[in-house]
């Protein structure tokens, strides 16, 4: 039973932290709610504590909150070295398996294969014929927020489909790639960023949004 319960509390920490980053894909109001119950729950079991005289004696309200704010900071805000050191200037060309993507973002297992196709995508690892293998450009700065949008857009394409639009360099977006102009950042394997491409990426998100959005469209529309 403890372990069970020690097992509910780390999914409960994994989800809220995943629901901080923008990465929760369940109820978050539900989300909440259960893990408000939880905490007052251990709080009023101990709320009944013996004094130096052995009598028991009320924890104050205020010494309640007090908890509960204490093992909510401890539950949303990461550990040492997991936190965000700095923004990043360049976006990552790496493939994340599903093990890194959970240790980078704090998201539980079950949360990131609900969300796979729908928050973020995947592809097939190279040389294999199964498993998952997560972009990591898309786990960077604001994307996460936007993502769920275009990912609706092309909820009917192949993992490879969704993978190769947005990381296809595109004339209309000065041969920048949607990844690169959601990000509003280029790859970091790419050598040099022109003028017209520097503008492009500091283009306000909706701007840039609406162009990949637009795309998103005729690509859906050209396949079907």
């Amino acid at each position: 039973m403890e372990l069970a319960s020690k097992r509910s509390h780390a999914g409960a920490k994994a989800d809220l932290r995943a629901l901080v980053n923008g990465r929760y894909v369940g109820d978050a109001n539900a989300l909440i709610e259960k893990v408000a119950a939880d905490l007052l729950a251990g709080v009023s079991a101990r709320s009944r504590v013996k004094s130096g005289a052995g009598k028991l004696a009320d924890l104050s309200s205020e010494a309640a909150c007090r908890e509960i704010a204490s093992r909510l900071a401890e539950w949303l805000i990461r550990d040492t070295g997991r936190g965000d050191a700095a923004l990043p200037s360049c976006l990552p060309v790496a493939r994340w398996s599903p093990e890194e993507v959970i240790e980078r973002t704090g998201m539980s297992k079950s949360t990131l294969y609900r969300g796979d196709h729908a928050q973020f995508y995947s592809v097939v690892p190279p040389g294999k014929k199964n498993g998952r293998a997560y972009p990591a450009w898309q786990f960077i700065a604001d994307v996460p927020s936007y993502l769920p949008h275009l990912l609706e857009i092309l909820r009917s394409n192949s993992r490879m489909q969704v993978n190769t639009f947005f990381m296809s360099e595109q004339e209309s977006l000065n041969e920048l790639s949607p990844a690169e102009v959601l990000a509003g950042m280029a790859f970091e394997d790419r050598r040099t960023v022109a003028p017209e491409q520097a503008r492009m990426l500091l283009l306000p998100i909706k701007a840039r949004l609406d162009r990949i959005d637009a795309l998103a469209r005729m690509e859906v529309a050209d396949l079907g």
